[in-house]
């Protein structure tokens, strides 16, 4: 995963929407969408609540 990806998956981790997140690194809400359908796609995952899970689970991510 690229690292923007791993930062938006972690602000997911956080709780944030893709509006959060966008503000916070000053990203369109729909970037921040984009970064997220990619790490979905390369975990083999649907939602980015199933992402959370298995990057935490892989030691990828570590919320908060």
């Amino acid at each position: 995963m690229s690292p923007r990806e791993l930062e938006c998956l972690l602000w997911v981790s956080r709780g944030k929407s893709s509006g959060d997140i966008g503000a916070i690194l000053g990203l369109s809400p729909r970037t921040v969408d984009s970064y997220l359908e990619k790490v979905c796609s390369k975990l083999r995952v649907r939602t980015r609540i199933e992402a959370v899970a298995v990057a935490v689970g892989a030691g990828v991510i570590e919320p908060e």
